[in-house]
């Protein structure tokens, strides 16, 4: 399992930009529908051959950030920070 902090706080603009960076990098994954808890936490579930990639805009814990099962560090998310 990899994980990636983008941004120490949540932010949903910060959120958007990471999940359309990385579906510039991988246009054939498949997005699966965006689950909203309720204190507004944003998951995003992505599947690429069985391997799972989920992106959250996470108000409880404060943070963007990613869970992969794929090695995400060639996509540079630091470009997308404001």
């Amino acid at each position: 399992m990899f994980d990636y902090t983008i941004l120490p706080y949540a932010d949903d603009k910060i959120f958007n930009k990471a999940l359309n960076l990385f579906e510039s990098k991988f246009p054939d994954v498949q997005k699966e529908e965006l689950l909203v808890d309720v204190d507004n936490t944003a998951i995003q579930i992505y599947v690429n051959k069985d391997k799972c990639i989920k992106f959250y805009n996470d108000y409880e814990i404060d943070a963007v950030y990613v869970e992969s099962d794929i090695d995400l560090s060639d996509i540079d998310f630091s470009s997308i920070k404001e």
